[in-house]
């Protein structure tokens, strides 16, 4: 069953309207509707708050719905492996590339490096949507 689907059996299960439990979570009720309907996907701090609110564990909730694993897997290692790559292409560069071609891969690793966090941040969205 996907995240949306429990997140609304259980608010039915104990009575709550959706404006009743978007007032409980600070989002507005179209956000809930576009989670429990699974056009969207909640941020961990919401599904923490979701969590508590319905008395379900996280791995009650998160468990057997792969679209929200996969975002969650995504989201970890994509600033990981940039940062890796970068730090992969500086030495390489300049042990077995010379010239032009070094300066180009090695400031393309120093970049990785610097951006990591802006260019994983792309890269979710690249693979995510």
């Amino acid at each position: 069953m996907r995240l949306g689907d429990k997140i609304k059996d259980r608010r039915l299960e104990l009575r709550l309207t959706q404006d009743q439990v978007a007032q409980e979570l600070y989002i507005s009720r179209q956000t809930l509707s576009n989670w429990e309907n699974n056009k969207t996907l909640p941020d961990i701090q919401s599904l923490i708050s979701l969590s508590d609110l319905y008395g379900l564990s996280l791995d009650e909730l998160i468990r057997n719905d792969k679209r929200l694993q996969k975002k969650i897997k995504i989201k970890d290692n994509f600033e990981d492996i940039v940062m890796y790559l970068g730090c992969i292409m500086v030495p390489i560069s300049v042990i077995f590339l010379s010239g032009f071609l070094s300066i180009l891969v090695s400031s393309a690793g120093v970049l990785c490096i610097l951006l990591s966090k802006d260019i994983a941040e792309n890269l979710k969205k690249l693979f995510t949507n």
